[in-house]
């Protein structure tokens, strides 16, 4: 029988016995645990012994890729892990200067995969990982269940050869619906119908359709290829711009019209409707400009699912002040949270929200499911997908 191989650390991480398969042969806390979580892990360990046929792992990871994983052990999203695939080891769950401040340098040179997840009081910082980056001597694939890099990468590992992954695709969904849900909001006069329904005032209005209206997406990724999917269910006209001008053979079929970064004002110009799905990148930083927001219709709607830097939040806001345009739904600010004194607060033509688009019930177990998936491929020397362009920041 091959060697045993830990599955997940369950009293340690919050999880319970029960998750583990019933193919799984429960044994004492013994062997092939990391040397320095010996003595403090409960009985709630589970060793899984392969069975026979369960060695298509490559020989570089026959005795266990081990992971790390960069988040406060709260996290709801850690019971995911218990389907961690035979030949990846769970070394510990935790933080440098918290959960993990007494490693040392040995400690740290066992890391092979590093997933850093969690969120609010659980996230790591980057420069935690900065801190600690010169002891990752082993490291070979670290992989980030949030879709935006942008405070994971730091220069040091932007120039090594360390693969990082993302989870690219994990929230595409929910923050497509969301965008839609902002143009409807504006399409039929949402407020107006609470308004009224406060003051028991039975007053018909005519309501615009999104039918045969014009979407412009700015930046056509996987977030923004997912809001045109729903958008034409809607019977909207799409338009797009992305930096590269690659088109799927689907997008082809449709005759789907791409504009470059430089024809930004031109797509504002043409669309009744706007959303933003844009990386933060030094490339994008405030991309979408004063002069961007000007050429927008008076009855234009702005959007935002992607990064609140990437927007001039100022010339947005005066914008609304002085209703050059109709109105803007932002599921992400310059700064987060918003502060108090913003005056995005009091405009009753913004839709706001703090950070919540993607924020389902499901949204964290699904990006480490993600994870898992790959993880799989990662033991069988399979190639990953996903996979960031660290130069270019997503």
């Amino acid at each position: 029988m091959s060697r045993a191989l830990i599955n997940v650390t369950a009293a340690r991480i919050g999880l319970h016995a029960g998750r583990v398969p019933s193919t799984h042969t429960r044994q004492p806390c013994i062997h092939s645990i990391h040397p320095r979580l010996k003595g403090d892990l409960p009985c709630g360990i589970h060793i899984a012994r392969r069975s026979v046929g369960q060695t298509a792992m490559s020989q570089a990871h026959a005795g266990g890729a081990q992971l790390l994983v960069l988040s406060g052990r709260d996290a709801p999203e850690l019971k995911e892990l218990t389907n961690l695939p035979d030949g990846m080891r769970l070394l510990a769950t935790g933080r440098p200067g918290q959960e993990l401040a007494d490693w040392s340098k040995e400690d740290w040179g066992r890391v092979e995969v590093l997933l850093k997840c969690g969120t609010g009081k659980d996230a790591s910082t980057k420069q935690e990982l900065q801190d600690i980056w010169p002891h990752l001597t082993n490291l070979k694939w670290i992989h980030s269940a949030s879709a935006g890099v942008e405070k994971l990468l730091f220069p040091e590992l932007i120039k090594s050869k360390v693969p990082v992954t993302n989870a690219k695709g994990a929230y595409s969904h929910s923050l497509a619906e969301w965008a839609l849900t902002a143009c409807s909001w504006f399409a039929k006069d949402l407020p107006r119908l609470k308004r009224q329904q406060k003051d028991r005032n039975w007053e018909p209005y005519y309501v615009e359709e999104l039918r045969g209206k014009v979407l412009g997406v700015v930046g056509y990724g996987d977030i923004g290829q997912e809001t045109a999917n729903l958008a034409r269910a809607f019977k909207m006209s799409i338009i797009a711009l992305r930096r590269r001008k690659e088109l799927s053979q689907h997008d082809k079929d449709l005759n789907l019209q791409i504009y470059t970064p430089d024809q930004l004002n031109e797509l504002m110009a043409e669309s009744d409707y706007i959303v933003a799905a844009l990386p933060h990148t030094d490339k994008t930083e405030k991309l979408v400009n004063a002069a961007a927001i000007n050429s927008m219709k008076r009855t234009g709607v702005f959007v935002n699912i992607g990064r609140g830097q990437t927007v001039d939040e100022e010339a947005l806001v005066k914008a609304l002040q002085e209703k050059r345009i109709r109105g803007a739904g932002l599921d992400v600010t310059c700064t987060e949270p918003l502060p108090k004194e913003s005056p995005l607060w009091d405009l009753e033509n913004v839709l706001l929200s703090p950070h919540t688009a993607d924020r389902t019930t499901t949204f964290q177990a699904e990006a480490i499911q993600q994870f898992t998936d790959l993880a799989k491929l990662y033991v069988q020397g399979k190639e990953l997908y996903n996979v960031v362009d660290k130069e270019i920041g997503y």
